[in-house]
């Protein structure tokens, strides 16, 4: 279905009568000023290049196939916003409120996080290529990541103690001084990532696929729990022949 581009006050009084808006170009439109302080606005299939969003409160936004490449949305309140499919790639995220925001099956490839509130917030299944979460906010450790790909993601001093993580595709992340400690890795991916510095002390990595393993490995994954084929594969990067006990 080729996208409509409706006017500003059409798209203004569907949202001041709770509709949804569907199937749109939005592309022009300030965006910002439609949607800033409505009550739960629901977009569906709309598109839109670079939005700027900065500073709005999309308080319970829900997004449905959308396309919004390169969206501002520094500084944005995201409270119990519902992103399904579509793309949010290259979006600026920094310093924004998440609590309570779920993210599924959605690009967020290159997605800046910096200094954004997680709390409760859920990513799943999404395609989160080179983003950044470096620096992100939370009294706890609350959101997920389940399923998610995360190569090549920023994941400097990311504090994930204790948790559960599923599925997650960390290939050639940087994790320098991340925080894993008694952590467990279910389904995960951690192919040439870059551990320098991270405290892995109980970390329970015999669920993760580590890749090809080097000589450092020893090093990178001390205090780390990994199965007895890991640790074969860990003498074998050494040199070592492990036999049979005499």
């Amino acid at each position: 279905m080729t996208a409509t581009q409706p006017g500003a006050e059409e798209v203004a009084a569907l949202l001041a009568a709770g509709e949804p808006v569907e199937d749109a170009d939005l592309s022009g439109l300030d965006l910002r000023v439609l949607l800033d302080g409505r009550r739960d606005p629901v977009l569906r299939r709309c598109t839109a290049d670079e939005p700027d969003l900065h500073g709005a409160d999309l308080t319970g936004l829900t997004l449905e196939g959308c396309h919004f490449p390169g969206a501002d949305l520094r500084g944005t309140t995201l409270d119990r916003a519902r992103v399904r499919g579509g793309s949010l790639a290259g979006a600026i995220v920094v310093d924004a409120d998440l609590t309570d925001a779920v993210f599924e099956a959605t690009d967020l490839s290159r997605l800046r996080l910096t200094g954004s509130l997680l709390t409760e917030t859920r990513f799943t299944d999404c395609r989160m290529i080179g983003a950044d979460l470096s620096g992100v906010r939370g009294l706890a450790v609350t959101y997920r990541l389940d399923g998610s790909n995360l190569g090549l993601a920023n994941l400097q001093d990311v504090v994930w103690r204790g948790v559960v993580l599923r599925g997650l595709d960390l290939s050639e992340a940087d994790l320098r001084g991340a925080d894993l400690r008694d952590a467990t890795l279910v389904g995960c991916t951690l192919r040439d990532v870059d551990l320098a510095h991270t405290r892995l002390t109980g970390a329970d990595l015999r669920g993760a696929d580590l890749g090809e393993l080097t000589e450092d490995a020893p090093r990178t994954l001390r205090g780390a729990v990994v199965s007895e084929s890991q640790a074969a594969d860990v003498c074998r990067a050494l040199g070592l022949v492990v036999g049979p006990g005499g």
